[in-house]
């Protein structure tokens, strides 16, 4: 089971200094600034052990250790003292013969052995068990899921998409173990609410609202007896936080959030923004991707969403503006066609079915789908001439065909695959396997008719809708490290940011604070976010929001000087 430390140091490099080893080694690592975040979150996220760097601005490292201890009696609290932080201080002289100092490869070891030695290592029987047990957990929510009109295989797209974006953030496999459960399982309080909240149309009452909300609370309360190996409750308890601090049911804000919680919400706010509703049409993945970019550093995680448009370009999921792509599956056997449909419905492809390929070709020509998977074996001359019929087709003729047989008749096999037919699988293939060959089909397709996705850099915006000052206090908050790009005006500034802090500016010829104070006060213009992108040069060594202040003090003199001009 993957542990999770809590650090708390005012020094935002002894943070990263003690984050960053721990992470190494393989361990999960939150992140305070202060003991009352840190108290925050330790009432709200699961921690194992907390590191407490002694000098906190705003309680002593005994009082929070008190604190922690009341929230989690099982937690293993150590304090420490980094110093970089007592060399030049008084509080240097109450240390004596009896307290000691130890480097960071030193100290990290002592943190973790207490772990290490109850702990067996996960040999390949349990991984096996944990993926079987996520897989038996995808199916049976599809099944319950495949007949909704509305919520018909939303569980399982927001599962796969979640998974890719933790891993695009680079989580460790438990991390991405408890986010992919924690997705297919976060609506499953649901079942309390009526069933007219989600079908009559319009807006909903406030009544409707709380009931709504309801849900995540009902969603622990249902699964808090079960010893998961992974943190799943509060992923699902937070994924409605709002990363500003303005969602339910806690009101937490930036870090104090789980992070499988941050991407939970951005996946599940996609998925619903591209599913139809009652109230309203579903939109298309750029219209929802550019409604998260609009949000972030408000609703949703910067950071998490710019993975997050990373995936999507990825996935080609922005091939066709204006439908969802089609696949008629013509077989007659119904419950190989259903569990084809629900595999299928579960990647976000709209399925049509019919029984035979008299049936099929009559769909065929009234509304073409963007594949046709045809089984052979009742009748293989009847699927033989209705495929010399489509290739004859002006309209028809490249429209991908895929045959599927349980016959191993090679003669055949080479005929269908002369005559014209995409891909020629056996039934008896895995259901998965079969999948990934349709889908390979369907993204040649998007990209010979649409070409490829453009590559997109970071997050971008108008500092119209997204400020500055507003863009500098979301890095600083979630200490994230970025390349902040802005264009104003013909003119062109660069703001890196390392663990929240401003560390380098450039405009022109200008560089380090006189570069920040003139980009800051650019009220026009567009920006570019890029994180993880390191400075290669540190030009900025006062505090961030001392600089953003003194940035905002300078823009307001401007502006009084020019209304007193004219």
């Amino acid at each position: 089971m993957k542990r999770n430390f809590l650090v708390v140091a005012a020094n935002a490099q002894a943070r990263e200094a003690l984050a960053s080893g721990l992470r190494a080694a393989g361990y999960a690592v939150t992140r305070a600034a202060n003991g009352a975040e840190a108290e925050r979150v330790a009432q709200s996220v699961s921690v194992d052990a907390v590191i407490i760097e002694s000098h906190l601005p705003d309680m002593s490292a005994e009082d929070l250790q008190q604190r922690v201890k009341r929230v989690r009696p099982d937690c293993r609290v150590a304090t420490v003292s980094s110093f970089e932080q007592i060399k030049n201080s008084p509080a240097q002289l109450k240390y004596g013969a009896d307290d000691y100092l130890l480097n960071a490869e030193q100290l990290l070891p002592l943190l973790v052995a207490p772990f290490e030695a109850n702990e067996s290592p996960t040999d390949g029987f349990a991984m096996r068990g944990n993926d079987a047990l996520l897989g038996v957990v995808d199916v049976l929510v599809s099944m319950l899921e495949v007949e909704d009109l509305y919520f018909s295989g939303t569980a399982h797209r927001a599962m796969i998409l979640a998974r890719l974006v933790a891993e695009e953030l680079s989580a460790d496999r438990q991390t991405v173990q408890e986010v992919v459960l924690a997705t297919l399982l976060r609506d499953i309080g649901k079942v309390g609410v009526e069933a007219e909240v989600f079908t009559e149309p319009g807006t909903l009452t406030e009544d409707q609202k709380k009931m709504m909300q309801e849900h995540v609370q009902a969603s622990c309360r249902l699964l808090e007896h079960i010893d998961f190996p992974w943190k799943v409750l509060p992923v699902i308890r937070h994924h409605h936080e709002r990363y500003d601090g303005s969602g339910y049911p806690d009101g937490l804000r930036a870090r104090e959030i789980p992070m499988g919680a941050r991407v939970v919400a951005v996946v599940d706010a996609f998925v619903a923004l591209t599913s139809d509703r009652t109230h309203r049409a579903a939109l298309d993945a750029e219209a929802a991707l550019q409604q998260l970019i609009g949000n972030a550093g408000r609703q949703f995680d910067p950071e998490v969403v710019e993975a997050f448009q990373k995936v999507i370009d990825k996935r080609l999921e922005i091939k066709n503006p204006e439908t969802k792509p089609t696949v008629l599956i013509a077989d007659t056997h119904k419950d190989f066609r259903k569990l084809l449909k629900m595999r299928l419905i579960n990647e976000g492809i709209e399925v049509k079915e019919t029984k035979d390929c008299e049936g099929a070709l009559k769909i065929m020509l009234k509304t073409p789908p963007d594949l046709a998977i045809v089984d052979m074996d009742a009748d293989p001359n009847e699927a033989f001439e209705m495929l010399a019929e489509l290739r004859g087709d002006k309209t028809l003729c490249r429209l991908p065909v895929v045959f599927m047989t349980r016959s191993s008749d090679q003669v055949q096999k080479l005929r269908a695959l002369r005559e014209g037919v995409d891909d020629y699988v056996g039934k008896d293939d895995d259901v998965e396997t079969l999948i990934a060959r349709f889908q390979n089909i369907l993204t040649r397709e998007s990209i010979r008719r649409e070409g490829a996705t453009r590559v997109r850099r970071g997050i971008s915006g108008d500092l119209e809708n997204l400020s500055l000052p507003d863009i500098v206090q979301t890095l600083a908050m979630g200490m994230k490290s970025a390349q902040v790009s802005v264009m104003s005006g013909g003119e062109q500034g660069t703001i890196w940011f390392e663990n929240g802090a401003a560390i380098h500016a450039t405009s022109g010829d200008e560089a380090g604070e006189q570069a920040f104070y003139k980009i800051v006060g650019w009220s026009e213009g567009e920006f570019v976010i890029e994180h993880g992108v390191k400075a290669k040069a540190n030009t900025l060594s006062g505090d961030t929001m001392y600089l953003l202040m003194e940035g905002m003090r300078l823009m307001d003199e401007s502006t009084a000087s020019e209304q007193a001009v004219s």
